[in-house]
């Protein structure tokens, strides 16, 4: 099964609560936000739920390109992930998810989690680099 047939779960890792989201082929959804502190005890059960596979997880970058102390814990989540569950997990750059989201809503009067909005994104822009 390559890549782009694969279903995943996106995580916007948080340092209170995470946004999750999950695909299904091409199409990215906006799913749920969980306490940072249960994250990883319900990731299998939430992979078998949505018929996941492999874990997109956020890598939060700064503007300049280097990498945030917040990039930091991300990838000892990911190594965690993938040491203790075995997991595949594909890190991909989260530059500015949460703002764009926030914008989003703001400028369309929607009231919705950014922080699933902003999981969403980052599914989409993973997906969108398997395509090419």
């Amino acid at each position: 099964m390559n890549n782009l047939e694969k279903n995943y779960l996106a995580i916007d890792y948080g340092t209170k609560k995470s946004g999750l989201a999950y695909s299904v082929g091409p199409f990215a959804f906006p799913w749920k936000t969980l306490p940072t502190k249960e994250l990883f005890a319900n990731i299998a059960q939430m992979m078998q739920e949505k018929k996941t596979s492999a874990i997109v997880l956020g890598l939060p970058y700064n503007i300049d390109g280097t990498l945030s102390s917040h990039g930091q814990r991300v990838q000892s989540f990911a190594r965690r992930i993938d040491t203790e569950l075995g997991i595949d997990v594909f890190l991909h750059d989260e530059r500015l998810t949460s703002s764009e989201a926030e914008i989003f809503f703001i400028e369309n009067r929607i009231e919705w989690e950014i922080d699933t909005e902003a999981a969403r994104l980052i599914l989409e822009g993973f997906l969108e680099i398997l395509e090419v």
